[in-house]
C-alpha cells in the first residue's frame, strides 16, 4: 500500500517527501526499535539521518534505496551502480562510501544494485530483452523489469534530484575499440553546458592521479536511447553522466577509481567538503 512518509530531520528544520514504505535508522546504539518505521544506528553527529527504502517489494526485482540527507539544505544527488549485474567496480564503490558518509548539506541518494538479480548472477542482464540500461523510464503499471525501471525514475522524480551519477564498466578501452567505453565519462547531449563543465571537472581530477596515460579517462558524447541518463536529461531536464571503467584492469583499481569519481562529484557539488576516508 502506497505511503507518503513526511520526515522532520530536526527542530525548525527542512522537510521533504520521500514516498513508499521506509526504513528510518537513528542511530542511538541500542538496537532496533519497531515503529512505523525501523530505526538503528547510523545518527552522525545529530546532523545526519539515513533512511532505506525498498522498491519492488516482493517481486522478484526487490531492492534497496538508500538516503542519506544533512541538516543544512542542498542539492539532492543521485547514485545509481549494478544497473548491469557483472560490472563490479561501482557496486563495490557505493557500497564502501555509503560506510563511512557523512554529506556536509544536501541529501545523496544509492541504488547500489539496481538490478539485483543480475548482479546476484553477476551477468549483464537475465537476458537481452532485460537489459535495464535501455528500458529507463520504465513503467511503474508492469509487473516486470520495466516496473524496476519506472521505481527507479519514480525515485529520481519525487525527490527532485538535482544530478544522476550511473557507474558503469567496459570489457575494453575506449582508445583502443570505440564500441567499448572504458576509461570514459560518457554525456548525453554536447550542448549542455553544466554537463560540459563537471565532465571536464571529473577529468582533471581524475587523471591527474592516473600514471599510465592508456587508463586515463576522457569525455565522449554517446547518447543512448532508453539508458538511465539520456532519458533523465530529455524527459526531467536532470543533468546526467556515466562514468566507465575498463575491466581489464584490476578490480581494486576500478574500485578505486569510482570512489574517486563520487568522492569528486559531491566535492563539485559542496555536498562534502574533504575526503571520507583514506584508501
Amino acid at each position: 500500500m502506497k505511503m507518503l512518509i513526511l520526515k522532520e530531520l530536526f527542530k525548525n528544520k527542512r522537510h521533504f517527501l520521500i514516498g513508499r514504505k521506509l526504513k528510518i535508522f537513528l542511530g542511538i546504539g541500542i538496537g532496533i526499535l519497531y515503529l512505523p518505521f525501523i530505526f538503528s544506528g547510523n545518527l552522525y553527529a545529530s546532523e545526519m539521518t539515513s533512511i532505506q527504502e525498498v522498491i519492488c517489494e516482493e517481486t522478484e526485482y526487490q531492492t534497496n534505496v538508500y538516503y542519506f540527507s544533512a541538516e543544512d539544505e542542498g542539492p539532492t544527488v543521485m547514485i545509481l551502480s549494478g544497473v548491469h549485474g557483472n560490472e563490479l567496480a561501482g557496486i563495490e564503490a557505493s557500497r564502501i562510501f555509503m560506510e563511512n558518509f557523512h554529506p556536509d548539506k544536501g541529501t545523496v541518494i544509492f541504488i547500489p544494485e539496481a538490478n539485483k538479480r543480475a548482479c546476484e548472477k553477476r551477468v549483464r542482464s537475465l537476458s537481452p530483452e532485460e537489459d535495464l540500461n535501455r528500458l529507463f523510464p520504465g513503467d511503474l503499471s508492469s509487473d516486470g523489469i520495466q516496473k524496476l525501471a519506472g521505481e527507479i525514475f519514480r525515485v529520481m522524480t519525487e525527490n527532485k534530484v538535482t544530478f544522476l551519477l550511473d557507474l558503469h564498466e567496459s570489457v575494453n578501452y575506449y582508445h583502443e575499440d570505440p564500441n567499448r567505453y572504458g576509461q570514459t565519462i560518457i554525456l548525453d547531449d554536447n550542448a549542455y553546458s553544466l554537463l560540459q563543465e563537471i565532465g571536464n571537472y571529473l577529468i582533471h581530477r581524475l587523471n591527474s592521479n592516473i600514471s599510465d596515460q592508456n587508463k586515463s579517462f576522457e569525455v565522449i558524447i554517446k547518447p543512448i536511447h532508453g539508458s538511465s541518463t539520456y532519458e533523465a536529461l530529455k524527459l526531467h531536464d536532470i543533468p546526467s553522466i556515466t562514468f566507465e571503467t575498463c575491466m581489464k584492469m584490476e578490480l581494486s583499481e576500478r574500485v578505486d577509481l569510482h570512489y574517486q569519481c563520487i568522492e569528486s562529484l559531491l566535492k563539485y557539488y559542496k555536498i562534502i567538503s574533504s575526503s571520507l576516508i583514506a584508501k
